[in-house]
């Protein structure tokens, strides 16, 4: 009887470290995915920044005028996206990537019967050793209805009914 206990009890262990390695490659998976989305907005917010500096007054008063009204608004759109996405990266890093998750929360990764959904920013779909898991954000229709849920319970979304199989 013992010798169960000990391989029941060694097979959890097993689990979990592979819940948890699999879980820190999600995390590493989405942090470099912030991270170079942050560093193509500034590329492309410097090179807007050059083309602007570099941008002649020509004899064309207007064209001058509307090729500078051009630039800033795209300026603005590249600031906006960069603080959007800063912001984002700020909640991210506060997820403690190796945090075991009883509910789901900030850093819960979550096995449904429609796949791994991990609870961090909305960032869509990515794929992590072969795996595709939906990254989502609380504040999303899918998150509002997962806040908080834990492993067995029944969530209703869409006009459907599922079971959060685990919860890491």
């Amino acid at each position: 009887m013992k010798s169960r206990v000990h391989i029941v009890y060694f097979y959890s262990l097993i689990t979990f470290m592979k819940s948890t390695t699999f879980k820190k490659e999600v995390y590493d998976q989405c942090y470099h995915i912030l991270k170079d989305h942050i560093s193509t907005i500034a590329k492309n917010l410097e090179r807007l920044m050059d083309s602007k500096q570099n941008e002649t007054k020509s004899s064309a008063g207007d064209k001058y005028e509307t090729g500078m009204a051009m630039i800033q608004n795209e300026e603005d759109l590249y600031k906006r996206q960069l603080a959007d996405t800063s912001k984002i990266m700020e909640h991210f890093q506060k997820i403690e990537a190796l945090k075991k998750c009883d509910m789901v929360e900030p850093g819960a990764l979550l096995k449904l019967p429609a796949g791994w959904f991990y609870v961090s920013a909305g960032m869509g779909k990515i794929m992590v050793d072969g795996e595709a898991i939906f990254c989502i954000s609380l504040q999303s229709p899918i998150g509002v209805a997962l806040k908080h849920k834990k492993t067995n319970d029944i969530v209703s979304f869409n006009d459907q009914k599922f079971t959060i199989q685990e919860i890491y």
